[in-house]
């Protein structure tokens, strides 16, 4: 498939516009490549998955993290951002991403989540102003109230990580708002939607304090939220190769991304992780 056409289309079904302000996403890499017909596609760029791509014969990556963010002012082999790209260059692999934009697709990373946790998905939490089913964050609701201690259990079981949360104003959770990634500043959406609890990573001690007594903030992780994110953007790819007539091989990494360890159970977590990569 030629690798234009590719970006093009995916960038039709994920608009850019709906991304947030300063985010870098799209074709990364082109690495001398106009035709790809392999695709890899992960959460995150690391060596592990480089390599992986590189056994496989991908010719493409589709990560959900940009790899380039910041200005480069080198691209050396000392650092991991200059190690991956000249990797990638040096075999010719493509690099596309798709980032926040993603986040703010229908049936992006949010929902994906509430999906495992058997939500029932109502609305999004802060619509795109343009993009109509677009926007950042849903809210969501179970079909039958549970206690929060549940609810977090069940978090806990789906996400295969320790979960930090607070009290919130009941001790029974039915409707939830859910950012997936570092969502602490739509705590005042939450919170407007009258939510019983908002998941979302990467949370501020203060945040909890912020809202003890009025919402239950619950912190899994941010690539504990966001390990569902390749099966959504494998789905797409293929929907994309299909809708051209192409011939595309479309995989998804096996490589955990992960950087986090986890006292006393990383192992057990990593392992749970994995067999997501694996089977979800």
């Amino acid at each position: 498939m030629n690798l234009t056409a590719f970006v093009q289309s995916l960038e039709h079904r994920l608009p850019p516009a709906t991304a947030m302000k300063g985010d870098r996403i799209g074709l990364q890499l082109q690495s001398g490549r106009s035709e790809i017909s392999s695709v890899l596609v992960t959460m995150e760029m690391t060596d592990g998955v480089v390599e992986e791509a590189i056994q496989q014969g991908a010719d493409c990556i589709v990560a959900f993290h940009p790899l380039i963010f910041v200005p480069l002012t080198a691209l050396t082999d000392s650092e991991r951002v200059g190690r991956i790209c000249t990797k990638l260059i040096a075999h010719s692999i493509a690099l596309v991403v798709a980032h926040t934009n993603f986040d703010a697709f229908p049936k992006g990373t949010s929902t994906l989540l509430a999906e495992r946790l058997g939500l029932r998905v109502e609305k999004t939490l802060v619509p795109d102003a343009v993009h109509e089913g677009f926007g950042m964050g849903i809210e969501a609701s179970l079909d039958t109230p549970e206690t929060m201690m549940d609810f977090v259990a069940r978090l806990h079981a789906v996400t295969n990580a320790p979960v930090r949360h607070n009290t919130g104003k009941s001790d029974l959770v039915q409707r939830v708002a859910i950012v997936g990634g570092s969502g602490a500043s739509f705590i005042d959406a939450a919170l407007a939607a009258r939510v019983d609890a908002f998941i979302t990573a990467d949370l501020k001690y203060h945040d909890f304090h912020r809202t003890e007594g009025a919402l239950t903030l619950i912190d899994p992780g941010h690539y504990e939220m966001e390990q569902f994110v390749p099966l959504g953007l494998a789905t797409l790819t293929e929907e994309i190769a299909k809708y051209h007539a192409e011939t595309l091989i479309v995989t998804r990494s096996r490589t955990v991304p992960n950087p986090i360890l986890y006292y006393p159970n990383t192992e057990k977590y990593r392992a749970a992780q994995q067999n997501t990569l694996h089977h979800a």
